[in-house]
Order: structure tokens, then sequence, then C-alpha cells
């Protein structure tokens, strides 16, 4: 059972109060120990009744109590008398030593500290404020219990769900259904959010999408971990989309796309500089405008446009296959730039015109390339050679079999222009033949099937933007604080 304590304000108050409160008290069964000491500060009148069949004191007219834990400012209230509970109606405002709360009526459980504030909650904490229709709380926890709709804004940018609690003391949140995060930046969308505000760790869950202006990206995954050091870790069907630094169009091809089953990005940040570091693992797809591979882990490095492959990978640039235990390829300004790969890589080009397929392979390749184009490549290290020929009429006319401990070959224009052998060399023509046409050096690997395309579909968000008014009318009392303490507030607009 809860005590109450009426504050003297003046003679005539004395002996309204004394006389009210010798009535209250009268029908109050004695306590010992008070489980939670409520004061009356201030009220108009109170006065005996009945709601719904149990006995309460009614407190009416510019209430204002206290407790250990709070201070409530509301138009009327209402202390049961046989529970441990306070019914309180109309303009609430509650201030504590680190939030202020407004609600439109508030049950208050006086033995456990627990209240349940119903109708156009505001929970302002710090810079962070919060808005609901349905609240539970608990002061001495800070534990907030979102039941439905929930809004919350700080200087970071605003969070809406459907439902969720926030944790004061840990500032750790956890929210359901519909989660949307938005900045001026950046916005993120899924089922479920548990989220660190302090250390800036977040997790997502469910049908992910993000949309990093900032960074100049979009993905897709079902699960989402990030923190402050900047290091993102995108599970399930991961997809990230990079768009090219002038490309102000995201609808043209001018993207890159890297789809793995987990995609890992971490930042190195010195004083001077933040370089990007972007993983990927298992089932590695990527697809660029003029590059394109497969494997099971790449690792790609934004300050020198490097990606790098590992098992099972290959790479793909216009005609030309490239298969190796690891492939790395640079692109400049969008265009690949150069591929190395090592050991006993296996190099195929297709010859659309004479239905053929040229193929190298060694110890070591270099290619090179100039505005896009093949413009050298470079095998050294047991190098083996199958070159098709054509006669004048452009018909097939036989290959070339080279061996040789390095081999280079020159391209102009993307079309074979001079190749040089090095070293002691083995070689022999082949004369135009089915067995010539069908040959295939050791190592032949040749798979246009496995070759990534640009993804049909475009990443889309599931829901609609961030409705910039709130789902409710501010309370009145919530409007005058902002105007005393938050004159140039958004919500004041």
């Amino acid at each position: 059972m809860t005590n109450i304590k009426v504050h003297k304000k003046s003679a005539q108050q004395t002996f309204l109060q004394f006389f009210l409160l010798i009535s209250i008290l009268w029908g109050l069964p004695q306590l010992t120990a008070a489980q939670n000491l409520v004061d009356i500060l201030e009220a108009d009148q109170i006065q005996g009744g009945q709601f719904k069949g149990d006995r309460v004191q009614k407190i009416l007219g510019n209430v204002h109590l206290q407790t250990q834990n709070m201070e409530m400012y509301c138009d009327s209230a209402y202390q049961f008398v046989n529970k441990d509970e306070i019914r309180a109606y109309g303009n609430i405002q509650i201030n504590t030593e680190t939030e202020k709360i407004w609600a439109d009526s508030l049950t208050y459980y006086t033995n456990v500290d627990f209240s349940q504030l119903r109708g156009r909650v505001v929970i302002e904490a710090d810079s962070t404020t919060l808005f609901g229709n349905s609240v539970d709380y608990r002061f001495s926890t800070r534990v907030a219990n979102f039941l439905d709709e929930i809004r919350l804004e700080d200087q970071r940018g605003t969070l809406v769900a459907d439902s969720g609690f926030y944790y004061r003391e840990a500032d750790s949140a956890k929210f359901y259904g519909n989660v949307q995060l938005a900045d001026s930046l950046q916005y993120l969308e899924g089922d479920s959010l548990f989220s660190n505000r302090n250390s800036e760790y977040y997790e997502l869950y469910g049908d992910i999408f993000g949309d990093d202006h900032e960074n100049d990206s979009m993905i897709q995954g079902e699960y989402l971990e990030a923190d402050s050091t900047g290091r993102r870790l995108l599970e399930g069907n991961a997809w990230l989309q990079s768009f090219e630094q002038d490309t102000s169009d995201t609808t043209q091809a001018d993207t890159t796309h890297i789809r793995a089953h987990t995609i890992l990005s971490l930042e190195d940040r010195t004083p001077v500089d933040t370089t990007g570091i972007i993983f990927g693992y298992d089932s590695v797809r990527i697809w660029s405008p003029t590059f394109a591979s497969v494997s099971d882990t790449s690792k790609y490095t934004d300050s020198t446009e490097t990606f790098e492959l590992w098992s099972n990978a290959k790479s793909w640039h216009e005609d030309v296959q490239l298969t190796g235990p690891y492939i790395e390829a640079q692109i400049v300004n969008g265009d690949i730039d150069s591929l190395k790969s090592y050991p006993r890589p296996f190099s195929v080009q297709q010859d659309t015109a004479l239905d053929r397929l040229n193929q190298i392979t060694g110890d070591t390749l270099h290619a090179d390339f100039k505005d896009g184009q093949l413009w050298e490549i470079y095998v050294f290290g047991n190098s083996k050679l199958l070159r098709f020929t054509k006669n004048e009429q452009d018909q097939p006319d036989g290959a070339v079999d080279l061996t040789a401990p390095n081999i280079r070959i020159f391209f102009r224009d993307g079309q074979l222009h001079r190749m040089k052998a090095m070293g002691p060399v083995d070689g022999s023509y082949l004369p135009e033949s089915d067995k010539t046409a069908n040959r295939r050096l050791d190592g032949f690997s040749w798979n246009p099937e496995l070759r990534p395309q640009r993804p049909q579909t475009d990443m889309e968000r599931r829901f609609p933007p961030i409705p910039k008014k709130l789902f409710f009318e501010l309370p009145r009392q919530y409007i005058r604080h902002l105007k005393e303490n938050h004159p140039t507030s958004k919500w004041l607009e």
C-alpha cells in the first residue's frame, strides 16, 4: 500500500488538507513499512469515491505529485485505497533526474515502481527523444517497452519501428517490425534491430536494404552487423552495389556489384586518409562493366582499386577468361588496367571470327591493358601457348603450339600484333583439322556459363520514406517545453 503525504501550502489549505488527510488515512489499512512514498505537493481538491468498483481517493485539479524516483504533473489522479496503484489523466508531465516524459494517461504501480503510459507518449533523455502510443516504463531500471508504434529522434537521425524496448542505462535498444533508420546520408531498413547507441554498434535482421549516399553504395542481405570502427558484416544473400564517384544516375551500368554469402567491409583509418577494404566469402560473384569474376573468397581495396580473388577463381574481360588459384585485378577509372595470376594460371581468349579458343598457361601470368583494351600478356615460367591462325581469306588455318620459359604476346586494338618467346623454344605448326580445332592444353578451363551478368533487377526498398510528421498531435505540455527549451526544434515548424 502507498502512503500519501500532503505538504501544507497556506493556513486555509492546512485545515482543508489536514481534514482530507484524516479522511484518507481513516480508510487505509495501517502499514509498518511503505512500499513507495507518494507526496501530494499540490492539488485543488481531494475527495473519496469509487472507480469501477474500487475505492479511490480522487486528487483533482493542477495535481503535483512526487515519489522517490519522479515528480509528476497532471490534471487529475486516482489513488486506489486497497491497491498499490495510482492512475493519472490529462496533460501528464513526469520529471526524473535523467528524462522528461509526457503522456495522456498513466497507471503507476507504486510497489514495483512500474508505469503504463498511454496516448501521445514522449520520452526525452539527453539528446534523444522517443515517441509512442503505448509504453510500459519502469523508473528504477529506466527500461521502456513500446508496445506499438515507436519513433526515435536524435542528432544522428531518425529510427521508426512497430514496437521495441529502450534501455536508458545501457543506451541500448531493440526494435521489431518494419524497422527504418535514416539520416541525411544513409538509410537502412529491416525486420528487427538491436543497437547500442553509445558504442554505435547495431545488428539488423530480416530483409535488409541500405542506401549509403556518403559512400555511394547500396546493400541487401539477411543480417547486418556494424560498429563505430567502420566494420560492416553483411550475411545471407549479401549484395553490395558500389557506384562510380562521378556517376550521378544510379540506374546506369557504371557500377560494381559484389554478391556472396558474406560481405565484410572494414576501414583502415589514419589521420590523413581512410581506406575501405571489402571481403567476400563463399560463392563470390563480382560484376562491373569491364570485369567479372567468381571465386570462393575476394578482397577489394578502394585506395588502389584492386580486386584479389582466391580459390576456384575465374575472371573475365571481354572474350578472355583467366583461371587460377589467385587472381589480382586492378581497375583505373572504371576500366581494367592489369591482371596477375599464379601459380599455374590458365587463360583462354575466344576468337569468335574463327570459332577457336586461344590458350596460354605457365607459372605466372601478367596482363596489361590500355584504355580498357588488352595490350600485353606476359607468361613466365614453363610457358605453353596454343594460338590458332587464319589465312588470307580469314579462314581457320591451323595453330601454333609453343613451349618456352617465357612468352610475351602484344596486342593492338584487341588483336594479336606479335609474339615473343624467350629461352629454349619447342614449337610446332599444326595443320587445320577437326583434331587441331578441338586441341586443348593441360589445365584447360573455359566456363562462359559461370560468368556473372549485371543483375536484372535493381535493389529496392520495401517501405515508404519515413514520414516527416509524427503519428499524433504533440501534447500541449510538450509543445510548451519545446518553446521554452528548444525554440528551434523542427516540431515547432
